[in-house]
Formats: C-alpha cells, structure tokens, sequence
C-alpha cells in the first residue's frame, strides 16, 4: 500500500512538470518574469500604495496629443479668407502670428509688440484684374473665446477694363440698405441696362451676380432675368429700342450674418464682348455681437503672389493705449477744412503754411466737419446724401470715398478712437443731438447718450484710452463732458462758470482746447484735462471755433470770420498766430492731418 502511494505521488509531481512545460511553449518570452513582476508591483501596491508608480502602456501613449501639438492648440490662431467669409470665401491660409508690429506697438505699448500676423504664399491660381475690387476676411481665433472677424476692401491696382458705353442702374437694392427679416429670404436685385453702342436693340447679352467678389472669386448667385419693361429708359434716352431692358433677380440671403454688410457685384455683358460692372452694398438687420478681438489688416494682391498682414490682439487685455511720443518726425503735415470757395461745402487740404490747396471732394451735397484716423490714411467726414447728413470715409489724399452710414436721421461730426476701431458722431434720431459710436467699417451702430431735448454732440475721441469727450446742454449753457466708449461713466470735465462747446484733446491727453464765450463772442481757449489753468489763444479775433491741436502739440488751428471765414495757426501757447487762407467765400472746420514716414 505504501508502495502503490509512493508511485501515484511521483506520477502526480512529473504530470505537474510536463503541464508546466507544455504551458511554456504558449507564453511570449520573459512572461514568467513579467508575471512574478507584476506579482511583486501589486504586493508593493497594497503595502505602498502612497508612492506606487502605474506605468502608461505605449498604446495609450501614442493616443495622447504631444505637448507641442497641445500648446498650440492654445496659441491664437489667424486664419484668412478671400472675397468672403469662412463659409463662403476662399480660404488663403493660416497666417503666422506673434509677428513683431512696430504699429500695434505704437498704439497700445509694447507689450503688444508681437502681436503681429503674416500670410504670404505665391499665386499660381488667381488672376486679379487691374482696378478690381476685392474683400480680406480675417478671422482671429483665441482659445475660449468666440472667433472675430474683420471685413478689408482691397483695390487692385490699375484701370478697369469696363465698357464706358454701357449703361447699368442698381436701382434696388439702394446703397447699404438694411435688409429686413421679411426680405432676407428673397432679396430682389433690380434695375436697368443699355449698351448706348448699339441702336437697334439694347446691346445686352446677359446679366451675371455675384456676392462679396467679383466674377471667378465671389459667390455665384445666378444670372439675372434680362428683358422686362422700362419705358422710362426709352423715353429718357429717346431709344424705342431700349424699352426691354430692366433685369432682376432674387436671392436667398438667410446665411449671413447679423448685422453683415455685403456686396454684391453686377456685371452686364454686352454682345460684342465688353461689360460694365455696379456694386451696391447691403447691410443686414440686426445688431452684430460686439468683437472680442482688435484686428488690423494690410493686403497686396497680384499674380505672383499673396501677401496679407496686421495685428491681432485679444480686447480683454487692452485697457488702454500707449501714449503717443510728441517728439516724432511726421513726414507730412496738412490742415483738412472746410471750404465753400465754390458756393458748395467741399473739403480741402493745404500745408501748415497755408501752400499746396487740394481740394479732396466733389459732391453736389455739403462735404464738411473732416476727422482724421490717428495713422493719417483716414478722413471721415459728414456729407449730405440725398438730403441728410451721413458718415463717408476716404483716403488722405481724397481717393477711396466710401459711404459709412444710412440713418433715416443725421449723422455727421465723425472722430476716431485712438487705434482707429470705432468712429463717434452725433446724430439726430428723435428732435436733439446724442452721441453715437459705430466700428470703423460702418457696422455695429450703438447709441451712448440718452438725453431728450438736451444737445449731445461735437464728440473728440480720447488720445489713448477708450473714453470720448464732447458738448452737452441747452443753448447758452453747454458745457463738456467724458464717457467711456460704451456710454458709462459720464463725468463733467469742468466747473469753471463758462459756457463750454466743441471739444478737442491733446495727444498726450493733457490738454482741451474748446470754445468759451465773453458774452455772445466765442473765443479759443485751452485749460488742462482737469478743467483748470484756462488760457485764452486766438488773441484779438472774434468769433472764433473749430479748435485743433496738432499731433505734436506745437500748434492749434481754428477758424474765424473776421472779415471772411478763414483758417488760422497759432503756437499752442496762443504765440505766432497766421492766418492760412484768403480765398473768397469762407472756410471752416480745420482739423490736423500728420503721417508718419
């Protein structure tokens, strides 16, 4: 019996061997150790397991974004787009941001300096035709923030190959009309073309539409229905012939944006091969969410190459501006005024000297009250357009006019924000003056003051900070004011017993100069930003208004009828006082144009 125990135990131990062996064969090499590892780790574990160390396995690791591909996804990005929006437009590119900018530097201080974006690629792909026009979008997209946007009119240099001959009439919709919930869905786009070459019929091959570019850039939006009646072309031109020749075409606008203006290109195509181009702008109903961001933007555009560049800066780290440097060497130096020499209001420039007179507009309507953009490229301006008053836009050198506004009310008086991102003016909605703002482009209205039967009105911008001074009161009795850019904190600047109006700042923020009154006779003082130390500045002159002061504080400029409505120039202290014009008829509203080499 012990025996037969003996041997069943032997049998049991070599089975248990043989298993052991066989089991081997199927486990990957070194798992054995790996086991009794793991073993020992899980034994660590429960007796340590404050310090215990859990190893990742390489699987989950290549699923992990890498640290640099994550701190990007932080970094703002600028992403641009051309002749439309990201939903529409052709995407250019992502550009590279952190670009050092001399200019976002000067505006806001440098620790904005590398605020600055670049995209530059060569063009195999587009032709751009000399004297088009064409549209940047930019897009600036900050982690946890909502993307902003900025809309650029780009002008292609050169002449436009259009067709003279041929006649085109938008004449719905009408310029930067407000498309309304009801219409937005079937926006209709209607008016008249003839080609005057052509006798027998009207010329006309077909009519094309495009949106937001011109024909190969901007969205399709179909040809037009050419043909329809217009009797009052035939009459108006003598031309049986040209009775049939209105077109129209409905569109779908329910995609875009809020608040969004958009443009919309005509072309007529006449059947010996030229065409004529029109362009309306319209703007839809609805008030944009006000930007997050500051952007800029530059763009050159030809057939070798793209290039496209400005800031962008996250608003919620701008408080304020940098203080301008009053020592710069500005490269050129204008007066911008008002002039009637011609029995209508058109705005003129002339060199601190009183030489090189240039008159910049030429509008049936009334031109005046000239502002200019702190980089001084930019006029704004009130002109009257069809018989009210509107904010319009234009190069320094009267080229690039651009209507800002379409108030049923009057709109005029425009200044600039100190980086240029927000135009204020006064309007008249409602019997009395109120401070407005709208952005540089025209966009986003916001009305700041809210005062039934008080005048609010000659706004000036702060020179750094978001902040606009300007006139409020009842006749006889105006006196200034400072707000924030949203209308809050409004703050009487002055106590001083004196009948104030018609405000403007110094670059350096320290000093207002402004019309007071001895009695009835309005005189050009200056006092500090607290309202005190009041001098007095155009000597023996009656009748005095309009004060500017120039970008380095050497002089001021007002006007005065003594005699004529002239413009003067004085030393800021009131020394040196010359007079700048003479021309029959007078002049008015002078304001200082300074740009940096």
């Amino acid at each position: 019996m012990r025996t037969i125990t003996i041997i069943i135990i032997i049998l049991f131990v070599a089975a248990v061997v043989l298993i052991g062996i066989t089991a081997s064969k199927y486990l990957s090499p070194g798992a054995a150790d790996q086991t009794e590892e793991t073993n020992q780790a899980d034994t660590i574990v429960e007796e340590e397991q404050d310090t215990a160390i859990t190893e990742i396995p390489e699987s989950s690791i290549a699923q992990e974004v890498p640290a640099e591909e994550s701190d990007q996804e932080e970094t703002p990005k600028v992403e641009i787009y051309l002749d439309g929006d990201k939903n529409s437009g052709i995407f250019l590119g992502e550009a590279v941001y952190g670009v050092t900018s001399e200019e976002a530097s000067s505006i806001y201080g440098q620790d904005f300096s590398e605020t600055g974006y670049l995209l530059t690629r060569e063009n195999t792909e587009y032709s751009f035709e000399p004297g088009s026009v064409h549209y940047i979008y930019v897009y600036f997209l900050v982690p946890e923030n909502e993307p902003t946007s900025i809309r650029e009119k780009i002008m292609i240099p050169g002449n436009a190959g259009i067709d003279g001959n041929i006649g085109l009439s938008v004449d719905n919709p009408s310029y930067n009309e407000i498309i309304t919930a009801d219409k937005i869905s079937n926006i209709r786009v209607s008016g008249w073309s003839v080609d005057f070459n052509s006798r027998d019929t009207t010329g006309i091959d077909r009519i094309e539409m495009y949106l937001n570019g011109p024909k190969g850039f901007g969205k399709f939006l179909g040809e037009a229905n050419y043909g329809t009646e217009r009797q009052d072309v035939a009459n108006a031109y003598g031309n049986s012939a040209y009775t049939n020749s209105g077109y129209s075409l409905f569109f779908d606008g329910s995609a875009l944006e809020n608040g969004s203006e958009n443009t919309i290109y005509i072309y007529s195509f006449s059947t010996s091969g030229t065409y004529n181009l029109g362009l309306t702008d319209i703007i839809i109903e609805g008030e944009r969410e006000e930007s997050g961001s500051i952007i800029s933007v530059e763009a050159a555009l030809n057939d070798q190459s793209i290039q496209v560049s400005g800031w962008a800066i996250n608003k919620a780290f701008v408080l304020e501006g940098q203080v301008r440097n009053t020592e710069i060497e500005y490269s050129i130096k204008k007066i911008i005024y008002t002039a009637d020499q011609n029995g209508n209001e058109e705005l003129c420039s002339i060199n601190l000297d009183g030489s090189g007179l240039l008159q910049l507009t030429d509008h049936p309507g009334k031109d005046n009250y000239p502002s200019v953009s702190p980089d001084g490229k930019k006029i704004a301006y009130t002109s009257d357009i069809n018989g009210t008053w509107q904010i319009m836009v234009m190069n320094w050198d009267g080229t690039g006019k651009v209507q800002l506004t379409n108030n049923p009310w009057r709109s005029g008086y425009p200044t600039w924000s100190f980086d240029g991102r927000f135009i204020y003016f006064e309007g008249y909605p409602d019997g009395d003056w109120e401070i407005y703002r709208i952005d540089s482009d025209g966009s986003s209205l916001k009305r700041l003051t809210f005062n039934p039967g008080i005048d609010d009105w000659h706004p000036d911008a702060h020179p750094f900070q978001y902040k606009v001074i300007y006139e409020s009161g009842s006749v006889g009795n105006e006196d200034l004011y400072i707000m924030d850019y949203n209308g809050e904190n409004n703050t009487k600047i002055s106590e001083i017993a004196m009948r104030k109006r018609v405000p403007a700042m110094s670059i350096d923020g320290k000093i207002i100069v402004f019309m007071g009154y001895e009695g009835n006779n309005s005189v050009i003082y200056k006092m500090d930003n607290s309202g005190g130390t009041v001098q007095k500045i155009n000597g023996s002159l009656n009748s005095c208004s309009h004060p500017d002061i120039s970008p380095d504080n050497r002089y001021i400029t007002f006007d005065s009828p003594d005699g004529q409505g002239d413009i003067y120039i004085c030393g800021s202290d009131g020394s040196g006082l010359v007079r700048l014009t003479s021309a029959p008829g007078n002049d008015y509203d002078p304001a200082f144009l300074y740009q940096q080499p």
